[in-house]
């Protein structure tokens, strides 16, 4: 964090955690992506206490939980949306809880424990979902109204004030990180950005192309995928249609605006901010509604296993497809993620043969996979894009990753063209160029 200033600074709390747990059980692969199973746990175990002795409705939210491609992918990598999902996850379940009983709740220190931790959790495992923390205190003080808002804050008078100062020393930290000169990727978040968000929270990405091929190909390479995500939205839909209408039943306008401050306000928020500084918002952006959206399909797939008939089968028909979702995205190969691990032993062995190498990639998980990144026939994309290509002795090897991001100027595909080096190899999120390749 000191020395790589990237996105790693705006996550204090998953960094600090990841090296902790590194410390106990190691930095291997599996052992780093494990890291993210028990707050997978937590954040399912979060949603099931917000509906304490209703049984059925704590069911439909650990299967919608179990079979959700975006969690699915998540769990998968040492990144911090496991974490975030947990905190989230928590902080829903505490606003779930006021709603059902504010009196009580606010009269629980367990209760205001857990909020407290789920909204300092939220800010200081991402910058970005700040505002989903703030929206939970506003949601909570709607609900309860000022005088008693007031009055628990003032019973648990240690709990707050410690809070407040978290919260304004995570401002300040994050304010200084942006003096440092980090900030998010930058890109567009226009119709088609958002569709894509959608897309993924809704956990039917699974059934769609691999990232990559969206990446390279945007939105067009969806066609020839478009009768599974199609059944797959439907069977979303379906739940979250389910789910609408079974709330309209019961719920009162001051219900719809307690979760419209709680889920929507923090929503429209992020986007607003996405347009205005210029941010390329994903669906991991958003991982703070995602509690929401699987209570709201839960409380849908509730009532339509309650239906006899039809109703029942068209819900096990669309808990199915997520299944096949979730398990798609974890084992088509489609779904391959950068492979790091070859592309940089295919640099090792050329630097060892001896030649220079053109390492257009991330440089800290090169570093993971053990590149020598201080060999003096080794240039790194930060070096190649500050200095003049010409001036530098001649690659024998060039490992280059997503282009958008490592060579946005097109400066060393211009280069190899104007050379003539081949793409002798590609993997997933790498083509590897070389002008006189060796007989394999």
């Amino acid at each position: 964090m000191a020395s790589d200033k990237g996105s790693d600074l705006q996550m204090p709390f998953y960094m600090l955690y990841l090296w902790v747990w590194a410390k106990v059980f190691g930095a291997s692969e599996i052992a780093l992506r494990a890291s993210n199973l028990p707050w997978f746990v937590a954040g399912v175990s979060a949603l099931i206490w917000g509906f304490a002795q209703q049984q059925r409705l704590q069911f439909s939210i650990a299967i919608l939980t179990l079979s959700h491609a975006f969690l699915w992918y998540y769990i998968d990598e040492a990144r911090p949306y496991i974490v975030l999902f947990a905190f989230s996850s928590l902080t829903a379940a505490c606003l779930l809880r006021l709603r059902k009983s504010p009196e009580t709740s606010t009269e629980s220190v367990s209760w205001f424990g857990w909020f407290c931790l789920g909204i300092v959790g939220i800010c200081a495992t991402s910058a970005i979902a700040m505002p989903w923390a703030v929206a939970a205190v506003g949601a909570f003080a709607f609900w309860t109204g000022p005088r008693l808002a007031l009055r628990t804050a003032t019973r648990y008078a240690w709990s707050t004030v410690l809070v407040v100062i978290l919260f304004i020393g995570l401002g300040l930290y994050y304010l200084w990180t942006l003096q440092v000169g980090n900030r998010a990727s930058v890109g567009r978040t226009g119709l088609v950005t958002l569709g894509f968000v959608f897309y993924e929270l809704l956990g039917i990405s699974g059934l769609g192309p691999g990232r990559l091929a969206l990446r390279q190909e945007g939105a067009k390479t969806l066609a020839a995928y478009a009768p599974a995500v199609s059944v797959g939205a439907v069977a979303a839909f379906t739940f979250c249609a389910a789910g609408i209408a079974e709330l309209r039943k019961k719920a009162t306008w001051r219900d719809f605006i307690f979760f419209g401050i709680a889920a929507v306000l923090p929503l429209a928020m992020v986007i607003l901010t996405g347009g205005i500084a210029h941010i390329r918002l994903l669906g991991r952006h958003f991982t703070p509604l995602l509690p929401f959206l699987l209570v709201l399909s839960a409380i849908g797939f509730q009532r339509l296993l309650a239906t006899c008939g039809r109703a029942q089968a068209v819900a096990i028909a669309a808990i199915v497809t997520l299944l096949i979702s979730a398990l798609e995205i974890r084992f088509a190969p489609r779904h391959r993620r950068d492979d790091y691990r070859t592309a940089a032993a295919e640099a090792r062995n050329a630097l060892t043969r001896g030649e220079t190498v053109w390492w257009m990639a991330d440089p800290v998980t090169g570093s993971y996979y053990r590149l020598p990144l201080n060999s003096a026939n080794l240039k790194s994309a930060s070096e190649l894009n500050r200095d003049s290509l010409d001036a530098l002795p001649p690659p024998d090897l060039v490992c280059l990753s997503k282009s958008d991001i490592y060579d946005s100027n097109g400066r060393i595909r211009d280069y190899l063209r104007e050379h003539d080096f081949k793409a002798t190899r590609a993997f997933p999120a790498f083509q590897i160029f070389e002008k006189n390749p060796a007989p394999r």
